[in-house]
């Protein structure tokens, strides 16, 4: 039998076909999230669109919205018109929940049902979750647990007591928001910053002697970032630019690298596994997976989807 029968016969035969062997994850590529990095992020939200064997990838940069009239919303629908997926992965809920978990359908159910004058206050997680259900896809979350990235942020070289310090630092611009604390210098942050160093030692599993006090916290603050908590906090010192200017920056940017390092994992996984996904993340982590993306997969098929340009369309 001549070679090329031959070679054509054994892949009908073989159960799984001649597809490729399966993607392997390159988190050595995941970009660090740099101050030049954030500059040339577009300004609103932004896609890519992989092809691998017979499955696909799409990623949806998200800018957090709360509008229907969003272009967030708007790459939503159009994915879920020029797809059908296998697998939507959700951010925000670690994916211990398990597949289809009825606390993420219930919040997005909630939050449709409440909508107003084209404002759903669930943001894109809401159309995300409900384009899965109408499809019949798995609907999972792309988050590690907690314990994952206390192994992963002390692999890097950070102390316990930096990254439970900075899970408490990370709520302080949430509190302002809130209007719980007029500033960090207000007196009622005490009690807060009590109540999340207790929280946060449960959710990471820590003994009572990491940062055991409010005092201790304040310390720690402080020898990190070469200033007492005052008013003049800024909210950029819960971010995570690598090159950022305060010592918390380090601590963000190594668990910003455990969350991407976690993610990139998952999806190439699933991408192997012949999946069609869908993944819906901001669009900062976009910026970082995609060089990694690029490294497991090849080149996207269409990055961007400029109103006047291509189409998810046409990489379906």
């Amino acid at each position: 039998m001549p070679i090329k029968i031959a070679a054509t016969v054994f892949c009908a035969l073989l159960a799984f076909g001649c597809s490729k062997p399966a993607p392997q994850p390159h988190p050595e590529a995941l970009a660090p999230f740099s101050t030049a990095l954030r500059q040339a992020q577009p300004s609103d939200a932004f896609a890519a669109v992989y092809r691998f064997d017979d499955a696909r990838l799409v990623w949806l940069g998200a800018k957090h919205a709360t509008r229907s009239d969003s272009q967030t919303f708007r790459y939503v629908r159009e994915a879920y018109d020029a797809f059908t997926f296998d697998l939507v992965i959700v951010e925000g809920c670690p994916t211990s929940w398990g597949v289809n978990p009825e606390r993420l359908l219930s919040f997005a159910r909630r939050h449709a049902a409440n909508a107003q004058d084209g404002f759903v206050q669930g943001g894109e997680t809401v159309p995300a979750v409900l384009g899965a259900v109408d499809q019949g896809a798995d609907i999972i979350c792309g988050e590690p647990d907690d314990t994952d990235i206390k192994a992963r942020v002390q692999a890097a070289g950070f102390a316990l007591d930096d990254l439970l310090g900075f899970y408490v630092l990370r709520s302080i611009p949430q509190w302002i928001r809130e209007r719980r604390i007029d500033n960090a210098a207000d007196p009622r942050i005490d009690a807060l910053l009590a109540e999340e160093l207790d929280l946060n030692r449960q959710r990471l599993q820590l003994e009572p002697a990491i940062l055991a006090s409010v005092d201790h916290w304040r310390a720690w603050y402080r020898a990190l970032n070469g200033k007492a908590l005052s008013a003049d906090f800024s909210t950029e010192e819960a971010g995570p630019l690598i090159d950022g200017p305060f010592g918390s920056n380090a601590v963000a940017a190594a668990i910003s690298r455990a969350r991407a390092q976690y993610l990139h994992e998952l999806v190439i996984g699933e991408l192997g596994a012949q999946q069609d996904v869908f993944v819906v993340f901001g669009a900062s982590h976009l910026m970082i997976h995609k060089p990694a993306l690029d490294a497991a997969v090849g080149a996207a098929c269409l990055v961007g989807v400029a109103a006047d340009g291509p189409t998810l369309q046409d990489c379906a």
